[in-house]
């Protein structure tokens, strides 16, 4: 029962600070391809995480700027690390809300970019925060409880094998 308050808070929280409405309408037209600048949070699952390499793979082959938002411990899992940057973080970085701390916070408030990619198929109100607090004009994640407040566009379909699931959210990202 304390972790549905606690969860409750959490997006209490989120929609208050993080979430930015958008006054101007959004054109998606080809809007992920015209598009340089990526920031990609990605998944904490293991499984997930291997898989949605190959997504990182093919906006890194068409030559965008990425930067992936990872734990500390993961930063060795990520192939041709040399090519991406990175925001890191580590357990301490998380608050007892699930939420990132007051630090990684401003480091985030810092940052912009055109495009954000939330690849964590399951709930998380730590991955939905850190999305919406950097700064772009478009938010992408899977659909998710509550997903529909933090993101402009969403992937349905998240529940499966993670190799199609990824593969899919790449060819759903094509068509943009």
């Amino acid at each position: 029962m304390f972790d549905k308050i606690k969860l409750k808070i959490a997006h209490f929280v989120i929609n208050k600070k993080y979430v930015k409405r958008m006054d101007e309408p959004i054109s998606y037209n080809k809007i992920v391809s015209n598009s340089i600048n990526f920031f990609i949070v990605m998944p904490k699952d293991d499984n997930d995480f291997y898989h949605s390499l190959e997504v990182i793979r093919y906006f890194q082959l068409h030559h965008k700027i990425i930067t992936l938002f990872l734990s500390e411990h993961k930063y060795n899992l990520v192939p041709e690390k040399e090519k991406y940057r990175y925001i890191s973080y580590h357990n301490e970085m998380v608050n007892r809300f699930n939420l990132p701390n007051k630090s990684l916070v401003q480091r985030l408030n810092r940052k912009e970019f055109e495009i954000v990619i939330d690849l964590n198929k399951n709930e998380d109100v730590f991955f939905s925060a850190v999305a919406n607090i950097v700064q772009s004009k478009l938010k992408i994640g899977f659909n998710k409880e509550r997903s529909e407040n933090y993101y402009n566009l969403q992937i349905t379909g998240s529940n499966g094998d993670s190799e199609l699931i990824y593969k899919s959210f790449l060819s759903f990202l094509l068509m943009f």
